[in-house]
């Protein structure tokens, strides 16, 4: 004979096998990194969060479950509880598969099988923690397809799991979820099909001994359960966030270190450092062709820095600086990279060697600081000089090409020529 279900409760059942195993993953993919006490703490905490859920999930379904003939359900208490082993059992080391850094295919087939069978044992251990006479029959073909179930589904969540940890980080929480969906249908699919499989004698009684009543069993169990899943989770969260925060610090530093090392504190460009990784580059990447693009270094120096910061101090000086970059930045619109590679010198990376681009920016720049210009409510002259080199005319190497546009080929205050690019 079979029953009914209130399928509320069937839902709900499956609520709590998915928050459980959400969790359970959630605390194995945080010992990636870890070791020692750590590691084994964060590992136990998911296998009990995990057992106790797949548990749990099973008294709410049977909650869910209405005997036929309105017979009365009841448990075995020690029984009962001893069901709950081979559940936290089966997530320890599904949980301890999903971290180990390599594993192969016999693994994961082996630990499927084993968390399976978890599952399988923990229902029909609390099945059989009913104790009624005459006992349950079981369609035998149902039995074996919940076990099949159970492995099958188990398998294909330790696979997601493993999976999270080669994902992008905005994908991770993604996959969690889906692991959680899958793992929350292997133990509610096994558990349904093995309810199926299940079948009830006419006049079937419950021992007299059996203490817990199925009536009401399921939704303290609930309670209890969805508590220390709501305490793993907040746990969860706030380890996440200290996780967050850890890694914000780390990439502030990181950041800094950066800014400090490849970029000027004034003006913001990239400093020499990273001036010459970047010539050296261009001289080694080239897509699509085994040789590197032609390209072209310009160079401007304020011919009277010194003077200035002598006169009027260096905050004057630095305000200059200042107002020449961004003439600059604003005259040399094809500029690949600006870069501060002195006191008072400037490098501009030009994708290209064209000779009348080079005398469009020359031009554009006398005119700018034809006149004096206002710096700090003061009326200066900027005097500025200017060279050039081009690869691979002026050579074939970093130092060379830069050494090379260090030449002077310009003073502000000559009369302008057209430069000759030959000559380079």
């Amino acid at each position: 004979m079979e029953g009914s279900y209130n399928w509320l409760l069937v839902f709900a059942s499956y609520c709590v096998a998915v928050i459980a195993s959400y969790t359970a993953i959630y605390f194995g993919t945080r010992v990636f990194n870890l070791d020692g006490n750590s590691r084994r703490f964060w590992l136990a905490a998911g296998a009990l969060s995990l057992g106790s859920g797949i548990w749990s999930m099973h008294f709410v379904g049977m909650s869910a479950y209405t005997m036929p003939m309105h017979m009365h359900m009841s448990f075995n208490a020690t029984l009962t509880l001893l069901s709950w082993v081979p559940a936290v059992f089966a997530s320890a080391l599904a949980l301890y598969v999903i971290t180990l850094a390599k594993v192969s295919v016999k693994t994961i087939a082996a630990s499927a099988f084993i968390m399976g069978a978890g599952i399988f044992a923990m229902h029909y251990g609390g099945m059989y923690a009913m104790q009624m006479h005459p006992g349950i029959e079981y369609d035998t073909l149902l039995v074996i397809l919940s076990g099949v179930i159970a492995i099958v589904a188990s398998g294909a969540a330790l696979v997601i799991c493993r999976k999270v940890r080669d994902v992008p980080p905005q994908y991770a929480l993604a996959f969690k979820v889906l692991a959680a969906l899958v793992m929350g249908a292997a133990i509610c699919g096994m558990h349904y099909t093995g309810m199926a499989a299940a079948s009830y004698p006419m006049g079937a009684q419950s021992h007299p001994e059996n203490l817990l009543r199925g009536d009401w069993m399921g939704i303290p169990t609930a309670i209890a359960a969805s508590i220390l899943l709501l305490l793993a989770l907040y746990s969860a969260y706030t380890d996440f966030r200290a996780m967050e925060r850890a890694r914000q610090e780390e990439k502030n530093r990181n950041a800094a270190a950066r800014q400090t090392a490849f970029y000027d504190s004034l003006t913001g460009l990239a400093n020499r450092s990273f001036l010459e990784a970047r010539v050296l580059e261009k001289l080694t990447v080239s897509e699509g062709s085994n040789v590197p693009a032609a390209f072209t270094l310009a160079y401007f120096e304020l011919s009277d820095y010194r003077d200035l910061t002598q006169r009027h101090g260096e905050a004057f000086t630095q305000a200059l600086i200042k107002y020449f970059v961004a003439e600059l930045d604003g005259n040399v619109p094809t500029a690949e990279l600006i870069a501060r590679c002195g006191g008072n010198s400037f490098m501009v990376v030009i994708p290209s060697t064209n000779p009348a681009m080079l005398n469009g920016i020359l031009q554009k720049m006398a005119s700018a600081f034809k006149n004096s210009v206002a710096i700090s409510g003061k009326l200066t002259l900027c005097k500025w000089s200017f060279g050039f080199s081009e690869y691979p005319k002026s050579g074939t190497n970093s130092r060379n090409l830069i050494r090379a546009a260090q030449r002077i080929r310009y003073t502000s205050g000559e009369e302008q020529q057209q430069l000759d690019l030959e000559a380079v």
